[in-house]
């Protein structure tokens, strides 16, 4: 796919636009996903607070949560995400073969990574969770990680909607580390 909205050249940016990135020296201000927001200032300033609170400051083990992301990110076909979150994962301790078997929930998981599984693909098909699968996770996590399962879930589809409807591509420092297979 080609970008349908092309990423801003820093030089470019409007004085609005700088201060809802601040400092154009942020590493993520060479990032496409920014440089394609940013076009859309207003948007960008109450995005970003939501998206860095569940994907790098939620409560959840970082596992669990990078599991949660592999997973709605394969099952939505998701590419610029997916190419990061390999890095991320990796962050946090799990193997190339673990993160295969996140994003294909495989049954190579443990049992207790499975029920992650299990939400994931009931949030992503049904945008809701089962009786079962609400009791089995409400004995490992406490009310605010429930709650943070939901929306992490929920703010990586509608990145991926966006991701993939704009086009936004995978920079050139990433773009060879994942490859997701199509559906």
């Amino acid at each position: 796919t080609m970008p349908r909205i092309q990423p801003i050249d820093l030089d470019q940016l409007t004085d609005e636009q700088i201060a809802v990135i601040g400092d154009k020296n942020d590493p993520r201000c060479e990032l496409n996903l920014f440089k394609t927001l940013v076009q859309h200032p207003k948007l960008l300033k109450v995005y970003m607070p939501l998206a860095m609170q569940l994907g790098r400051s939620s409560n959840l083990p970082p596992r669990d949560r990078e599991i949660m992301v592999l997973r709605t990110l394969a099952l939505c076909d998701e590419q610029y995400e997916s190419a990061h979150h390999v890095h991320i994962a990796q962050q946090v301790g799990m193997s190339p073969e673990e993160i295969v078997a996140a994003r294909e929930g495989s049954s190579t998981l443990s049992p207790a990574e499975l029920e992650l599984i299990a939400a994931v693909d009931e949030l992503v098909s049904q945008h809701n969770l089962s009786d079962n699968t609400w009791r089995k996770l409400a004995v490992r996590y406490n009310v605010e990680q429930l709650i943070e399962i939901v929306f992490v879930v929920g703010s990586y589809v509608m990145g991926s909607m966006a991701n993939n409807a704009l086009g936004i591509q995978p920079e050139a420092a990433v773009e060879n580390t994942w490859k997701p297979t199509h559906k």
